[in-house]
């Protein structure tokens, strides 16, 4: 897939459009991120498909997955949110493997969505 430009300073969230789990984080990151550092990109998997079992984080030209991606989003929202840095006691592989097990699991535990996830009017400018 070819990555969009991502204006100035930005860093883009590529996340599973349907699934629930990956659309109330990313609600959530909407009201943390109050510099307003974070653009979206729904993509949206189908029904059967483990195609995004991975939210993906666009800085620059680094790229952060799994649960890397989580730990620098914790990061560049700052405050009580770095917190999430405790994880990094825990081998990648470990991270990896616990991130792609609620990954896998998601629908089941959190349930999907009929159509991709949709930004309000005033998310709208946030979303690429």
């Amino acid at each position: 897939m070819i990555s969009p430009p991502i204006p100035g300073e930005k860093i883009l969230v590529r996340f599973d459009g349907i699934c629930i789990l990956c659309s109330k984080t990313v609600r959530f990151i909407l009201k943390a991120d109050r510099k307003k550092k974070f653009q979206f990109q729904s993509l949206q998997s189908t029904s059967d498909s483990q195609d995004f079992e991975t939210i993906i984080v666009l800085e620059g030209k680094k790229t952060y997955t799994h649960f890397d991606a989580v730990l620098k989003i914790g990061k560049e929202l700052g405050g009580i949110y770095r917190m999430v840095a405790v994880f990094r006691i825990l081998p990648q592989s470990w991270r990896k493997s616990i991130y792609l097990w609620i990954a896998r699991n998601r629908f089941r535990w959190f349930g999907k969505r009929e159509s991709c996830y949709l930004p309000s009017e005033e998310e709208k400018d946030r979303f690429i």
